[in-house]
């Protein structure tokens, strides 16, 4: 569940006239697997689980798992930081669809390396892949919603385009029986379309497959959940295979898990699977598999899973659930946040996969957590107290406690345990101002709204019940991109960004004061020409907020509303999170780490890094931490 470390050594930098900085290690390393394949070793005819680790510093990396024996083998991906997208295609090979440069990667099975990577001009995501009649591997990408080509031979990329404007998202393609590709486009007008790859063009889909996003191909016939369309016709039909029990309710069949033999049903806590030929269902396993992700089966319906820092063989007839810690050790990643809890702890997340870790700097011990709760994506902040951190959380909108000291029991939701779901409560999943304690003891965090709407909230919650409630777009349909508060008002600044949109046209980003007792505003100011006001930190005692819009701190007086003067070479404004302390603020500006005073209005640069700096904190001694990617330093000053 959980992997133990310490670093090695201690490396000390000189940096001038500024503090010394102190390298603590790379404590964050929690692994973020979003595709795996069962394939055949070349060379032994064992089977491998295939799958693609995320890492945004080092690479993406391409994981063969030998899960008889527990071994692994670890390959560096030439691009990429990760993927969604993974097939094997003739010619022994795999392709890999990455993110965030968008690339189609090919990797020989028999020689057992890369042999070719191939980037999808303008394009940052490639989703999925689909084989169609011509040979080529089809993806749909995000950034401009477009449908790419590769050709196996060549392997030249064609760019089909995005007949479906303003969609950002061809977030689906999937071959037919008959080798055209079905696509899905979102998230601003949703449209499914058909791509004939003779003719070169898109067309709309039959009366049968409207309200179709995705399915696959198998063995002549298509499928799309529980429902089954003839090849030649793609007119409904009746599943080939007997239907699982009615009395176990509603079941469908797990489309990127099955393979050109064998499917996967799901039914509940019910897994079966049926191989081409047979009369019947073969029941695998009938209890809930954990929130562990099934990525493939194997020849002997194993089912193989993954979890956080485990991976799950569920073989038929098995009782109970056995994690294995992955026997490859992952590179190290950078953390998303940089928090420091009362008894000094460290604390941060990965970027993407959903684990935290923790590090006591004084002994160097680290550990990095299996992941914290059941939906995807990843935590963007922590806050701290009484030994407990709460972290806030993407795609879910999931608000979870987990005490360190206590015995983890993420399956059951005991520890960590989610308090809340804001995301289920009203549609807000991305926490991009993260969350903090409030005088009141509540906990604040600021919300953008779900996939293809603008808007945003701020979540008002008891520690202990989870009981919450949301200020709805104070200011407007504008996410929350900073909060701060005191014994009488909300302080928010707004963003223009939507999840899965462009930045919203014809407004521009505000800061405004709410009064919590009615969530209406009270004061607010629109920044013209401004996408994005951020709010890093307040001092009550002066009443002096700051605010960012663009790379620049500005002080407002929040008692007389009006703003303040800051030094004319004040440092610019570069880092995810930061903390105020006694009246200063501690942050990144580029490679410095600057101290902020904003009851003096002075400014002090106490240390130089080695990289740009991506988060800073500050421990119950004064002690300053900070990281630069997947590095974490402290600076003695």
């Amino acid at each position: 569940m959980r992997r133990l470390a310490l670093f090695a050594c201690l490396l000390m930098l000189a940096v001038g006239a500024s503090g010394e900085i102190v390298s603590l290690g790379q404590p964050c390393r929690g692994k973020n697997v979003l595709s795996g394949r069962v394939v055949t070793d070349r060379a032994t005819g064992r089977e491998w689980l295939v799958m693609v680790d995320m890492n945004e510093t080092t690479g993406a990396e391409l994981l063969f798992i030998d899960f008889e024996k527990n071994t692994g083998k670890k390959f560096h991906c030439p691009g990429g930081s990760g993927s969604w997208a993974l097939n094997e295609v003739p010619g022994d090979r795999l392709v890999i669809g990455t993110f965030y440069d968008g690339k189609f990667m090919v990797f020989d099975l028999k020689k057992m390396e890369f042999i070719k990577d191939v980037s999808f001009p303008g394009e940052s995501y490639i989703w999925n892949l689909a084989l169609g009649k011509d040979g080529r591997v089809y993806g749909g990408s995000y950034g401009n919603g477009k449908l790419g080509a590769l050709d196996l031979n060549t392997y030249e990329v064609e760019d089909l385009g995005n007949p479906a404007p303003p969609n950002l998202y061809c977030r689906n393609v999937s071959a037919l029986p008959d080798g055209r590709i079905l696509c899905q486009f979102g998230e601003e007008k949703d449209a499914v379309l058909i791509f004939d790859p003779d003719s070169k063009k898109f067309e709309p889909v039959p009366k049968s497959l409207e309200g179709i996003s995705a399915g696959i191909s198998w063995h002549g016939y298509f499928i799309s959940g529980s429902r089954f369309f003839k090849g030649d016709s793609l007119e409904p039909t009746d599943p080939h295979f007997p239907a699982p029990p009615v009395d176990r309710g509603t079941w469908y069949v797990h489309t990127s898990a099955s393979n050109d033999n064998m499917l996967v049903v799901q039914q509940k806590n019910y897994t079966y699977t049926y191989t081409f030929g047979e009369k019947e269902l073969r029941l695998v396993s009938d209890f809930d598999l954990g929130g562990y992700r099934l990525l493939a089966v194997s020849k002997k319906s194993e089912l193989l899973c993954f979890k956080g820092e485990n991976y799950l063989v569920v073989k038929p007839g098995d009782k109970k659930l056995n994690p294995r810690p992955m026997p490859v050790e992952s590179s190290p990643r950078p953390t998303h946040f940089l928090r420091c809890d009362d008894e000094g702890i460290l604390w941060g997340g990965t970027m993407f996969g959903q684990t935290l870790w923790w590090m006591d700097p004084k002994t160097g011990k680290y550990e990095n957590t299996a992941i914290i709760c059941n939906a995807g994506g990843e935590a963007y902040d922590v806050a701290c107290k009484d030994g407990k951190v709460y972290a806030v959380t993407y795609a879910g909108g999931d608000i979870v406690r987990y005490d360190r000291k206590k015995p983890w029991d993420q399956k059951n939701n005991v520890n960590p345990n989610t308090i809340t779901y804001v995301g289920r409560q009203k549609g807000y999943i991305r926490p991009i101002a993260g969350d903090f304690f409030g005088p009141d003891g509540k906990l604040y965090a600021g919300w953008m709204a779900a996939y293809g709407k603008y808007g945003g909230a701020v979540s008002i919650t008891d520690p202990d019940s989870g009981d919450t409630r949301l200020i709805e777009n104070p200011l407007g349909e504008q996410a929350i991109a900073g909060i701060a508060v005191d014994s009488k008002n909300l302080y928010v600044g707004t963003s223009l960004g939507g999840n899965g949109l462009p930045n919203k046209k014809g407004e521009w980003a505000k800061f405004g004061i709410i009064d919590p007792a009615t969530g209406k505003s009270v004061f607010e100011k629109t920044f013209d020409g401004a996408y994005s006001i951020g709010i890093p930190g307040y001092d009550e005692p002066t009443h002096r907020l700051l605010l960012t819009h663009g790379g620049k701190l500005m002080l407002f007086d929040t008692k007389h509303r009006d703003f303040l003067s800051l030094p004319d070479d004040t440092p610019g404004f570069s880092c995810h999170s930061t903390i105020m302390r006694d009246g200063c603020l501690y942050y990144g500006s580029e490679k410095s780490v600057v101290r902020l005073d904003v009851r003096k209005r002075q400014w002090a640069k106490i240390a130089d890094a080695p990289d740009r700096v991506s988060n800073v904190a500050v421990g119950p001694d004064g002690t300053v931490y900070f990281s630069c990617g997947a590095d974490v330093y402290k600076v003695k000053e």
